[in-house]
């Protein structure tokens, strides 16, 4: 029988779980922190599964709910945490415990989708941009505010704030202050996420790499990117899979 593996990611605005079995997600949620108690009667009318994994990133408080809603279950979970070496990538950080968790995840996923060296880009409420090479080494990355975080400072910290429509859209010349902010934010994050591929394929010394894009705000970024790119959704889930099968390999062998 194919083991049934529950997956959490604990990020800065969501809880994204998902029930994987047989390759393929029978179940994927995601209940925000002020709604978590869901949690506890979506978690109700599940099985008993055969492994527990989380990357969480978020408030201990958080965390003390996940493993109270966890505990209707005798299994002991797995906290991910950042390795020097794990699933064919490298990382390169000084202090690879350094690293976030989901960041990690994601450049496994990453890894595990292209096999060659890509962008890894998480845009949720801050926005990641990470680089892999064509050996699987994570090189390092940058993080920046997500396209909220940048709103919000720029309507609170300025007199923008007595305008009460903030919804705008993107123009490349904007003509009116709404319009104006949200072509700004844009900008900025795919100017960004160019400049990391210029970097990235200056040192490479080519250009054949692949943007892997995910998060909350992926659609909003992907037509304006120029090169080649892949959504995909909840790639930190994605990523888990992958070391869970990883840890699973291991179990059997130190078994056998």
């Amino acid at each position: 029988m194919n083991p049934t593996l529950l997956i959490i990611d604990s990020g800065n605005s969501f809880v994204k779980w998902g029930l994987f079995n047989n390759d393929l997600w029978l179940i994927q949620r995601r209940v925000s922190y002020d709604d978590i108690s869901e949690l506890e009667t979506e978690f109700s009318v599940l099985s008993e599964p055969h492994l527990i994994i989380i990357s969480h990133v978020a408030r201990d408080e958080t965390k003390n709910e996940i493993c109270k809603f966890i505990s209707r279950w005798s299994i002991q979970p797995i906290w991910h945490h950042s390795q020097s070496n794990q699933c064919g990538v490298l990382n390169g950080y000084s202090d690879p415990k350094q690293l976030g968790s989901d960041r990690w995840a994601a450049l496994i996923a990453a890894w595990n989708i292209e096999h060659k060296a890509c962008l890894v880009i998480n845009a949720g409420t801050a926005v990641t941009i990470d680089t892999l090479s064509d050996s699987g080494k994570f090189l390092g990355g940058i993080i920046l505010p997500g396209f909220h975080l940048m709103l919000n400072s720029l309507y609170s910290g300025t007199q923008l704030e007595s305008i009460s429509n903030r919804l705008g859209v993107y123009q490349n010349f904007p003509v009116n202050t709404q319009n104006a902010i949200h072509s700004g934010i844009i900008q900025s994050l795919v100017g960004a996420i160019d400049r990391m591929y210029d970097v990235l394929s200056t040192l490479l010394k080519h250009s054949s790499i692949t943007c892997i894009i995910s998060g909350g705000n992926a659609s909003l970024l992907s037509p304006f990117i120029k090169y080649p790119i892949k959504i995909i959704d909840n790639l930190v889930l994605e990523g888990l899979v992958v070391i869970a099968k990883d840890e699973l390999k291991r179990q059997e062998l130190s078994s056998s």
